[in-house]
């Protein structure tokens, strides 16, 4: 046999062998005679379709071949795809169609080179020790220069498309620059061709170089149906203290055009389960704080139920979402995406969703306010309604200057509107960090 051998850098064994003018590259173990054969028999019917089309293959190109065994054990097939390292494509026999290599849509032809470039860096990466002499020491330059600029694009813009963060372009600059000025190996050129397909893949998905680039995270490139219930919207945030105005915005950004960037998401996400820690435990010692005036003298049990029962409500759901949360953290993108698309509701949008994040903070918010009630409530059976009137006058008016000050609108002619639209922001002191890392 004529195959050589060679082991990927993570271990997987492959062989290349030079047919004729064939170069065939292929996981299959030709060192098994059988497996030999049923490899050959497939590369000669390659052979015969190639002389019957009269196509004259590139120089630079190799040949992919996987064998397939359908039920019974005995039937089988042989998939297939040529590379051409010159023009960095993928190409077959048989005509094909964007559709059946689940590319997404297409907008252009360059489009297309941009989603082939990527398939053809993947082959590149799994098939790299034997190639490694023919790649020219360009591409780890380009590769440099391309990381500096979408880290310098990231450090300046919150809104930068590129998918790596700083920190992360730092630690790759720093590895490639390593190998900067040495000769080309397997090594090299398998993690080299990672991070080409992965910065190809991203330019696919915002359509680099085409007449609608997407230069702005939150911005589509192509318009999108937004599902949106203004009427209920508004009801919830009048009901849950305007929180899931809050989430129904963050949502939306980190899912446009169905991408979700990952270190976007896991600031979110761990945003949010650092607040559900932090109101589960503000929520508990409300509860315990209503049981306690309950049981003063002249109290009233009754009017202890619904602060006990607002603040069960945000432990309950506080609990019930770092449960199913655990873990979302440290989520990949693809994860973080699929999440984001299963949650959105086809009728309602991400409404549902923002409305189930607001529980914890919103009910300790209610709870906060009962209580207050409970405690002005029992001021005036022991001291009179004139001291408890004054009391709760005083604490009226401290809230409505804290909404005052802290209102970023100018106009306060509508003062309830501004105060249902903004008072969110004066509960956000607990997080005032995070909040800060998510702003865009």
């Amino acid at each position: 046999s004529n195959w050589l051998s060679f082991i990927h850098p993570e271990g997987q064994l492959y062989f290349y062998m030079k047919r004729g003018h064939l170069s065939v590259v292929t996981e299959e173990n030709v060192l098994n005679i059988e497996t030999d054969n049923l490899v050959s028999s497939y590369l000669a019917v390659i052979e015969k379709r190639i002389l019957e089309c009269g196509i004259i293959l590139p120089q630079t190109c190799e040949l992919f071949v996987e064998l397939r065994f359908d039920e019974p054990p005995q039937t089988s097939t042989c998939a297939y795809y040529f590379v051409d390292h010159h023009s960095r494509r993928l190409f077959w026999l048989e005509p094909t169609s964007s559709e059946l290599l689940d590319m997404g849509m297409l907008v252009s032809d360059s489009h297309l080179d941009t989603a082939m470039e990527r398939l053809y860096w993947v082959h590149v990466e799994f098939f790299p020790m034997h190639v490694c002499s023919q790649m020219t020491p360009l591409i780890l330059d380009s590769l440099i220069s391309v990381i500096c600029h979408g880290m310098t694009d990231r450090m300046t813009s919150r809104t930068s498309t590129f998918p790596y963060t700083e920190e992360k372009c730092d630690q790759l600059l720093r590895a490639l620059s390593l190998r900067r000025g040495e000769p080309l190996d397997g090594y090299t050129l398998c993690f080299v061709a990672r991070l080409w397909g992965a910065i190809n893949n991203q330019r696919f998905m915002t359509y680099y170089g085409q007449e609608n680039a997407q230069l702005d995270r939150l911005q589509p490139p192509m318009p999108e149906d937004i599902v949106d219930r203004p009427g209920l919207r508004a009801l919830a945030n009048l009901t849950l203290w305007g929180i899931p105005n809050h989430h129904y915005s963050k949502l939306h950004d980190l899912f446009v055009h169905d991408q979700v960037y990952v270190d976007h998401w896991q600031a979110f996400i761990t945003a949010c389960l650092s607040e559900w820690r932090g109101l589960i435990v503000w929520a508990f010692s409300v509860l315990i704080a209503s049981i306690l005036i309950s049981m003063l003298p002249r109290a009233s049990l009754s009017s202890a139920m619904a602060p006990i029962l607002a603040a069960s409500s945000s432990i309950l759901s506080g609990s019930i979402l770092l449960l199913r949360h655990h873990g979302f953290e440290d989520a990949t993108a693809s994860f973080a995406a699929s999440f984001l698309r299963t949650a959105k509701s086809s009728d309602w949008g991400f409404l549902p969703l923002s409305v189930v994040y607001s529980m914890p903070k919103a009910m300790y918010l209610w709870s906060m306010g009962l209580m207050v009630a409970q405690f002005v409530f029992w001021v005036s059976r022991v001291v009179g309604v004139f001291w408890a009137s004054g009391g709760a006058g005083l604490l009226a008016l401290m809230g409505y200057g804290i909404l005052h000050f802290t209102s970023l609108d100018d106009d306060h002619s509508d003062l309830m509107t501004t105060m249902l639209r903004n008072h969110w922001q004066t509960f956000q002191s607990g997080s005032v960090e995070a909040t800060e890392a998510l702003t865009v």
